[in-house]
């Protein structure tokens, strides 16, 4: 809890102070088969964030500049404040030293990422490169506090897209860790690609909360002109304009995270 709590001041700190820019509107809720799909609308933040300015720079090394940091979670990983939110709060527990995000994730990825988990509403994501959704190479796992539209869905293995899901009683990273590296291998994600002596993966989000742990291998991350990642596989979808909102409400939630990932045969 703790975490959140230094969470929460230094957010109002850089709400009031103008260094963090939300780059989505309010929750729009959309009902389709059932399910309350949470709709936000990008702000011209999204411009900012893609300026090579901020894009050109490796945000997830000291000192920096463009997250607010929140604290060490050990040795090697820091606790960071994305001062792009697409929730706010919005947290990214990042390496120090640089390690691609298309390699194996380790223990200690998930030993750092657990240590945010710690409320029943925190939504872990973690996008594993461009196809995947990630706009930053550097690792970083990230986290949300949201509620889940999927989530239903999720635990009761009614997904139509492939996929592993692991049902927990509470986090340990060493289950955690087992479980990805069995998923990894029956989903067929690794390969035998090295890069800097690190094995490549093929590309997946993972979405993690108290409850569960689900994994979905990726095959493209844009469908017309939307673009996916981690977080639209818990029922939350992040459009730029009504016109593309009014497409994705005709093409459908749930056909769009299919052709994101693999359709179940």
């Amino acid at each position: 809890m703790m975490l959140w709590n230094a969470c929460a001041e230094k957010t109002k700190l850089a709400l009031g102070n103008g260094d963090l820019l939300p780059l989505t509107s309010d929750d729009i809720i959309y009902q389709q088969e059932g399910v309350n799909y949470i709709v936000n609308l990008l702000t011209d933040n999204m411009e900012i964030k893609h300026s090579p300015a901020v894009s050109a720079q490796d945000p997830f090394i000291a000192p920096y500049t463009h997250c607010d940091y929140i604290k060490d979670m050990d040795t090697d990983y820091v606790c960071l404040l994305n001062r792009f939110p697409i929730v706010v709060p919005h947290l990214l527990i990042c390496a120090k030293d640089y390690i691609p995000q298309t390699s194996v994730l380790t223990f200690a990825d998930f030993n750092a990422w657990v240590q945010g988990i710690t409320r029943s509403d925190v939504l872990g994501f973690f996008n594993s490169g461009h196809i995947a959704g990630s706009s930053q190479m550097h690792r970083h796992m990230q986290l949300v506090r949201t509620s889940i539209p999927l989530e239903s869905q999720i635990v009761n293995g009614q997904l139509p897209f492939k996929h592993a899901v692991f049902l927990y009683k509470g986090l340990n990273p060493n289950q955690l860790y087992a479980d990805y590296l069995d998923a990894m291998e029956s989903l067929q994600l690794n390969t035998t690609k090295l890069v800097n002596g690190l094995s490549e993966c093929l590309p997946y989000n993972i979405l993690l909360t108290e409850r569960w742990m689900l994994i979905i291998p990726r095959v493209k991350n844009q469908v017309e002109t939307l673009s996916g990642h981690g977080v639209n596989f818990s029922g939350r979808f992040l459009v730029s304009s009504e016109q593309q909102l009014a497409w994705l409400e005709n093409y459908g939630f749930m056909r769009f995270l299919i052709d994101c990932g693999f359709e179940e045969k």
